[in-house]
């Protein structure tokens, strides 16, 4: 017999609470074998299932899929929506399902896995491009900064200049007027230096042409007054005309009547089917001073009937 009141008592209350968890134990598994050994509206779709997955007992599958024993209740009962992903994931593989088709044998319809995996490429895709995208304006910005804070330095600098330009622009406006100024004097030199040079060569060409100028009038007179004058008896006349264009420097091209090969650099033919290399005679002499030509000498096929 216990002599101490209070351990007696504690050995009544151990007692009766042992007696009380294994009453809990033992209720639990007689409700869970009773659980197990009822029937549920998914029970024919699954036994067939378990077979080909070589389970032998519900609580295989409630081990080997890891539900507890209230989620192989509710998937039993067809509740399979009360299951989490997860967990549908396991129990499609252990009863060799793929998840689509283990939510297709209870009556729950499923977007394809391929077309799903697609959407989910095009949205890793569109959120790689975005990523880039984002990292190409990140550059851009760091570029356009670093441009601005460049540009910003360059306004400085020339904010500096145009404050020395401003300093000088007074100076240059005055070296401006000077010039204009220097300009129209030059301008006004050189108008009456040509004026000048004009009337200098006017004086020289009357001075080496007098002696035509002189007898020509008088020549004219002679011709109307004698028709049958010699026309070589009026060839002196022209010598001054010879010598003025010999003190230019200008060369005749040709002799008048003059057979020549018809050259288009220094010849006009009078007809369009003259070649280069044809024989043509020279109507008209031209003039030359040195390389360039001052005017053609006119040629034709034939010469004029005398």
């Amino acid at each position: 017999m216990v002599d101490d009141p209070n351990l007696f008592w504690f050995g009544v209350v151990l007692w009766f609470g042992g007696t009380l968890a294994l009453l809990t134990v033992v209720g639990s598994r007689m409700a869970r074998e009773e659980n197990l050994d009822c029937t549920y509206p998914g029970d024919e779709l699954l036994r067939d299932r378990l077979l080909q997955a070589s389970l032998t007992s519900w609580t295989a599958l409630q081990r080997k899929s890891g539900l507890t024993p209230r989620e192989l209740q509710q998937l039993r009962q067809g509740s399979i929506e009360k299951l989490e992903l997860q967990q549908l994931q396991r129990l499609a593989t252990t009863l060799n399902w793929t998840l689509e088709e283990l939510l297709q044998q209870f009556g729950i319809s499923f977007p394809s896995l391929g077309a799903a995996f697609q959407e989910i490429g095009k949205l890793h895709q569109k959120c790689q491009s975005l990523y880039d995208e984002t990292v190409m304006l990140k550059q851009q910005l760091a570029a356009a900064e670093e441009g601005l804070a460049t540009a910003q330095a360059k306004v400085a600098q020339l904010e500096e200049q145009t404050t020395a330009q401003d300093q000088t622009l007074d100076e240059a406006n005055y070296q401006v007027q000077q010039l204009q100024q220097q300009c129209r004097r030059m301008r006004a030199e050189l108008q009456k230096g040509s004026e000048q040079t004009r009337g200098d060569i006017k004086t020289e060409v009357f001075e080496q042409l007098q002696t035509l100028l002189m007898n020509f009038p008088t020549a004219c007179t002679m011709a109307e007054a004698k028709p049958n004058l010699p026309a070589k008896n009026l060839i002196a006349l022209f010598t001054p005309l010879k010598n003025l264009l010999n003190a230019w420097g200008y060369e005749p091209i040709g002799s008048a009547w003059e057979q020549v090969i018809f050259d288009p650099q220094i010849h006009q033919a009078d007809r369009n089917d003259i070649q280069a290399g044809d024989l043509v005679y020279i109507r008209f002499v031209g003039y030359r001073e040195g390389d360039r030509i001052l005017c053609p000498a006119k040629v034709s096929r034939t010469l004029p009937k005398t």
